[in-house]
């Protein structure tokens, strides 16, 4: 299926876009790019999650923000001579498109439908990331482990499903495992949710709807 960035360009924008895209899947456990390679790659998430994080000054790892469907990472390549500065790591096998930063100044240049496109991926990205900060700022873990598991639940063979593992969670919930680990407890106590072995059936998304406010 063509990402909505793509299918929204005019017939030869997106036909330019679509042969400059290349479709991947980026595995759990490696690394897409590290902090020192250059940026020369644009990537959008077609499906999975992907964690950006830094080490801090004792080498423990610090999630900036996870990436899911529908959003770009890596966008030092849209800048000329920029470094990544950051880790990308899938938190599951994800499906990843790519662009080289060549193609995509060809692609810009030529369709300002292109650059508009972009410019509002960037947008929702920063509104993110906004967003992520004011929830680490002023809201507990429950609201913000509530809000994960909505923003992570899919159609399953019994109803909405989440096979994020506790670790995944936390780094979208900006918390530590085992706060993580304690309030899903906490939540499966109310029958809100169903814990099992690497997965979590919602129950209830209305009561997880109620407490993300």
């Amino acid at each position: 299926m063509t990402p909505e960035f793509i299918a929204s360009l005019p017939p030869e924008a997106r036909a330019e876009a679509e042969r400059v895209f290349h479709s991947f899947t980026a595995r759990r456990g490696s690394y897409i790019y590290y902090p020192e390679d250059e940026a020369k790659t644009l990537y959008y998430v077609v499906d999975g999650w992907v964690r950006l994080f830094q080490l801090g000054p004792h080498e423990e790892e610090i999630t900036l923000t996870v990436v899911g469907a529908g959003e770009i990472f890596g966008e030092g390549a849209l800048l000329p001579e920029e470094s990544y500065g950051a880790f990308a790591e899938p938190l599951v096998d994800s499906e990843l498109l790519s662009a080289s930063r060549e193609d995509l100044q060809r692609l810009t240049s030529r369709f300002p439908e292109a650059q508009m496109a972009f410019v509002l991926l960037l947008s929702r990205r920063l509104r993110k990331a906004e967003e992520r900060l004011r929830d680490l700022r002023f809201k507990e873990v429950l609201p913000r482990l509530a809000k994960a598991l909505l923003s992570a639940m899919r159609p399953g063979a019994e109803g909405f499903e989440v096979t994020l593992s506790h670790q995944d969670l936390a780094h979208l919930a900006g918390s530590t495992r085992e706060t993580i680990t304690k309030v899903l407890g906490e939540l499966a106590m109310e029958d809100a949710i169903e814990l099992g072995y690497r997965r979590i059936l919602i129950l209830k998304p209305e009561v997880l709807r109620r407490v993300a406010l």
